[in-house]
């Protein structure tokens, strides 16, 4: 088929639905029909394998899902947001956070913004580098222990990833790195807990909010800036004291210096900002040198993106999975399992860079979308998972695709934990691809002595249905610039789903939403003479309970 101009009826989304073929063979049979299916199925860039032979296509679906991409503009989108325009139409933004990796800010910001941001990076590698060492960046006399990152959603999840992963490199010489600590939600026990391990004058605090007034982030850093204005002068509190922002006004008149404050720019959106200097921690934690090679390994995954064509480019193809898992299989949810515990934070940060993104139900034209969109994220380390909610993966009723990621050369001393590690991902792979018949299943208990009637009673019950798919990505290793290209491979496919579905995944007003009417309930939370807004009153008898609990 050859590439239309414009989207046409024959390559939409509901001609993909109409066209799915629920006779297709299974899975394990394709692989058994097929020794060719790895080489024709799989593709590498940037230190990192995607292999999907274990979905349940053939050529020609794949064939038709490149089609839709094109049919779509997929490379038209790409090229709107790789050269400034703002294609975030709804806050009338340019989608610029991929400046961070490569810093060519002057190519497409004015000269004097450029600049700004040319010396955030500066400061951020000098503070970070002074940090990491255990001094204040200004070389006067004082020791860090302990550094505490206050902020919420992408301010947070990004660089916590980050942190975990690279939690081992937390020596620099003879120098014990700070320990770093996380406040989020603004539940106050686990800052009341935090507070009681720690040193005032050893604490160094940074926080991270694009405004300056996000409600959770600023509440933690009231607390901590009055629990250390209380043991320290003024001079040595702001010593101590560090502030991310697009607005360095707000910051400053929380008595935050000048040369502590770090600029993201208001383009950068929060989910996407570990880039920037919201990755200040994890700069401290892997080093300033280390944090570079992340970026120039996000930027080398830009340029595959940006560069490849759809049929061989790792985050397009993973995004028209997607789309043919979600649309054409009807299956709504897709697990993320790392086989390396240096991951552990990956869900998590993969949720909102997802769920956020693309939980939209409005076209960019203003019309409601005509088929379903994001993807419930959910998942866990393997072997852990496997023994929860893999039981249900094998012989529930309801399929849930996989993304399996394991590490080729992980850098670990024990071989042997190695090599039962990725047995264990290319088992479950396998199991849920192939399954395990009736006829198997009572071979296999011949073999092992089991009598006849148990064999007809109990066979049954380890009938495995397979046919389930995954994708198995294979880091070379766990460096910095693999685990960068792994995360920009995950942003972009995220984009790739957008423009397939026509939403736009760069703004997130029900989440704002959820912020205003926090604000509006406040009031009648914190005063019971203070009724609820006439608009809810449902929230009458709640309030009433809660006030008679909490006396």
């Amino acid at each position: 088929m050859n590439a239309p101009e414009k989207a046409s009826e024959s390559v939409k989304i509901g001609h993909l639905l109409q066209n799915y073929n629920n006779s297709r063979p299974p899975i394990g049979h394709l692989l058994d029909e097929d020794p060719q299916r790895f080489e024709r199925f799989s593709r590498n860039a940037c230190g990192l394998l995607l292999d999907y032979s274990r979905c349940g296509l053939d050529s020609e679906s794949f064939q038709n899902l490149v089609d839709l991409a094109r049919a779509c503009d997929v490379a038209g989108q790409r090229g709107r947001m790789f050269g400034g325009e703002a294609i975030n139409f709804t806050e009338k933004r340019p989608v610029l956070h991929r400046l961070w990796r490569d810093h060519c800010f002057g190519d497409l910001l004015p000269a004097e913004q450029a600049k700004n941001l040319n010396r955030a990076v500066e400061r951020m590698g000098h503070v970070a580098g002074a940090l990491r060492r255990g001094a204040l960046p200004d070389g006067g006399a004082g020791r860090i222990t302990d550094v505490v990152h206050i902020g919420i959603g992408g301010s947070l999840l990004g660089p916590r990833l980050l942190v975990e992963a690279f939690a081992g490199e937390g020596h620099d010489g003879e120098v014990q790195v700070p320990r770093i600590h996380f406040l989020s939600s603004v539940d106050p026990g686990p800052r009341e807990f935090l507070l009681k391990s720690l040193d005032p004058e050893t604490t160094a605090l940074i926080v991270v909010s694009k405004s300056f007034t996000t409600a959770e982030v600023m509440t933690h850093a009231r607390a901590l800036f009055d629990w250390q204005e209380t043991a320290l002068d003024s001079g040595e509190v702001a010593r101590r004291r560090f502030g991310v922002t697009s607005r360095p006004d707000k910051a400053a008149a929380w008595s935050i210096p000048d040369n502590h404050l770090l600029e993201m720019g208001e383009w950068t959106g929060g989910r996407y900002s570990l880039w920037s200097p919201v990755g200040l921690t994890a700069a401290i934690v892997m080093g300033p040198q280390a944090f570079e090679q992340l970026l120039a390994g996000g930027a080398a995954m830009d340029r595959h993106f940006r560069e490849t064509r759809l049929a061989s480019n790792l985050p397009v193809i993973a995004a028209m999975l997607d789309v043919w898992h979600r649309n054409a299989c009807g299956l709504p949810n897709l697990a993320v399992i790392p086989y390396d515990s240096r991951l552990a934070e990956l869900p998590g940060w993969l949720q909102q860079v997802t769920m956020e993104s693309n939980g939209k139900h409005s076209k960019i034209d203003g019309s409601h979308v005509d088929s379903e969109t994001s993807q419930v994220i959910f998942g866990d380390c393997g072997t852990d998972a496997q023994h929860s909610f893999f039981q249900a993966f094998h012989q529930g009723t309801s399929v849930v695709p996989v993304d399996f990621i394991g590490v080729a050369q992980s850098g670990h001393a024990d071989n042997e934990a190695k090599a039962r590690l990725l047995s264990h991902m290319l088992a479950q792979a396998t199991a849920l691809a192939r399954g395990r018949t009736l006829d198997e299943v009572r071979d296999e208990m011949r073999s092992q002595g089991v009598a006849g009637d148990e064999i007809d009673r109990l066979a049954v019950h380890r009938v495995m249905p397979g046919d389930r798919p995954s994708n198995v990505i294979v880091m070379d290793d766990f460096s910095p610039a693999t685990l960068g290209a792994l995360l920009v491979f995950y942003e972009h496919r995220v984009f790739v789903q957008s423009v397939i579905w026509g939403i736009n995944a760069f703004d997130q007003w029900g989440v704002e939403l959820g912020k205003t009417l926090a604000d509006a309930i406040e009031p009648s939370v914190a005063d019971p003479s203070t009724p609820p807004p006439d608009s809810l009153p449902e929230l009458k008898g709640l309030l009433t309970h809660i006030h008679s609990k909490s006396g």
